[in-house]
């Protein structure tokens, strides 16, 4: 089974990556939007400011497969 490396960024620093055996490129970009759902309920609760979340994977081989990016753009 393959496995793909997930990296968390949360406004340019990483928190974070882990690497994650599953069967295809479309389980990883579900597993990706999934963490992305999770820890954007969490983190931008308690934001001040604009964020920028970002979980990328990659293959084995290092190359990037998929990228989901959420804007957090607040005002008042």
């Amino acid at each position: 089974m393959p496995r793909y490396l997930f990296e968390v960024v949360w406004n340019g620093e990483s928190l974070g990556d882990a690497w994650v055996d599953l069967a295809t490129i479309n389980d990883a970009r579900k597993e990706a939007l999934k963490a992305l759902h999770d820890i954007a309920s969490e983190e931008t609760a308690v934001a001040a400011q604009d964020r920028t979340l970002v979980v990328s994977v990659q293959d084995e081989a290092g190359s990037g497969v998929y990228s989901a990016t959420l804007k957090l753009s607040q005002s008042l």
